[in-house]
């Protein structure tokens, strides 16, 4: 089993701390409201990543407040262990092989599974010794119990949920969208792809659009643009599609203090509302597409914004008995809070590490740039747009005081070296072909005209013809400067 970096563990744990902050970030509060319900949620157990601990104190939520209004999602992630790569109690592999053999068998007990081990004498276990309460303790940080384990296998009931208000949950999905023509390729069809958000209580669309591809830009793309026309919700609910479960869109929606809830795997009945919107997509708007002029993508897109606002916003739901546009202006206290365009462009740029060399340069997809030479030899953090990798923001990852991070942009690096400018993970939209020139420079046409004209002009012009006190006057001049 592949484990994570020391990044990834750090966003992790952030992720963790946030999830239990954010009901304290959420309103107003009675005088000592706040610290009632901060000692509830201390009071409770929680499986804190990386962690053997099981209980978080008041004090500890009330400190991780104050980091994640002053620094923001990095305040909260924490410093590396200073113990880090030491031996622990049980190894990688044999907590690996100790959770398939749960998995396997939930109701098998920590015990059991050391019995089963230790009679493995084909491949024995490097420890000594090991403690069914430690065992038990990292599967449970594994998500491994007996009753989470028997409660997945059990057909779990549907039970109809709506939110309050507009902006408290958004849900997030995306379906196989109509063919058109190629623009590189006219004479080949390609399928497009509709991604889209929707209000859980409103049924109100943020927005939605049809995209070539299903990588996570175009998701991106999505939510960007329905964040910057609408704001941003409290929650977004998606399913555990690969766009959806990304290390980068858990980022942008913690450092917009956004949740991201995943739904269940197999259990679609929780998009049920977005799953309906798809349907009317696919019965209302997409057959009327064969008999209209819409044969390129950003036509596609505008009549798909049209039908919209003009049909779908209008239309009266069954279930809300309002449309989906007076719904949401009636609502008297929407949770949609405003989003500043620059703190929106940074969330989404993309995030890697790398090495500053001696020579003050760092290597980034056969692409060699330049930086400051007092960082050589330092690792830095590069921020990006996946299509234009000739723009690289420099940011640096520093150890605050009281344990916090802090992360400080440096610079925009300076391309030395720049072989590709689109990440390869990418696949940029298919662009028409330029039509065939008609071999003519108009410009070089003019130059030429211009050049005859002065020609036929210098041609017409004869000393005979000019006057003589003009002549007299140049032969005078002339003995001047013999003389």
């Amino acid at each position: 089993m592949t484990q994570p970096s020391s990044e990834d563990r750090g966003v992790e744990m952030a992720l963790f701390r946030y999830t239990l902050i954010l009901p304290l970030q959420r309103g107003e509060f009675p005088p000592g409201g706040k610290g009632r319900l901060r000692q509830q949620i201390a009071d409770r157990q929680h499986l804190i990543p990386y962690s053997s601990r099981c209980t978080i104190s008041a004090s500890t939520l009330a400190r991780w407040e104050r980091r994640y209004i002053e620094q923001g999602f990095d305040g909260l992630k924490p410093q590396p262990r200073r113990d880090r790569g030491q031996p622990r109690a049980i190894s990688v592999a044999t907590l690996d092989r100790a959770e398939t053999l749960k998995r396997e068998q939930p109701r098998r007990s920590s015990r059991s599974i050391i019995r089963i081990l230790s009679l493995d004498h084909t491949n024995p276990v490097p420890e000594e010794r090991l403690a069914p309460r430690t065992l038990r303790r990292h599967l449970a940080l594994r998500g491994a119990t007996s009753d989470r384990l028997l409660n997945e296998q059990r057909p779990k009931p549907y039970r109809r949920f709506e939110r309050s208000h507009f902006g408290d949950l958004w849900q997030g999905d995306a379906m196989d969208g109509p063919w058109l023509p190629d623009p590189a390729d006219p004479e080949r069809q390609r399928q497009t792809f509709l991604f889209a958000f929707l209000d859980d209580h409103t049924r109100f669309v943020p927005h939605a659009q049809f995209y070539w591809s299903e990588q996570l830009p175009r998701l991106e793309d999505c939510f960007k643009r329905a964040l910057l026309r609408y704001g941003r919700p409290l929650a977004i609910y998606v399913d555990q599609g690969k766009v959806y479960t990304s290390k980068q869109l858990n980022t942008i929606c913690a450092t917009l203090g956004i949740q991201r809830i995943l739904g269940t795997p197999y259990y679609p009945e929780g998009r049920g509302k977005i799953e309906r919107f798809f349907q009317f997509v696919q019965s209302d708007f997409l057959p009327e597409l064969p008999s209209s002029s819409v044969a390129t993508l950003p036509a596609l897109n505008e009549s798909l914004l049209a039908w919209i606002e003009v049909v779908y916003h209008r239309k009266l739901h069954s279930e809300t008995g309002q449309a989906p546009l007076e719904r949401r202006r009636q609502d008297p206290t929407p949770s949609i809070r405003p989003v500043d365009p620059e703190e929106l462009r940074t969330a989404f740029l993309h995030r890697d590490q790398r090495k500053v060399t001696k020579t003050a340069t760092f290597s980034f997809r056969n692409n060699r740039y330049r930086v400051a030479a007092f960082l050589r030899g330092q690792r830095v953090e590069l921020r990006y747009d996946p299509f234009d990798l000739t723009h690289i923001e420099v940011w640096l990852h520093r150890a605050g005081s009281h344990g916090t991070a802090q992360d400080t942009f440096l610079q925009e690096a300076e391309p030395d070296r720049v072989v590709t400018t689109i990440h390869p993970d990418v696949t940029p939209d298919p662009v028409p072909a330029p039509p065939p020139g008609s071999g003519l420079d108009y410009l070089a046409l003019l130059r030429a005209e211009r050049e005859r004209l002065l020609q036929q002009q210098l041609d017409g012009i004869h000393f005979t013809q000019l006057p003589a006190s003009t002549t007299q006057s140049q032969e005078t001049e002339n003995d001047d400067h013999a003389r």
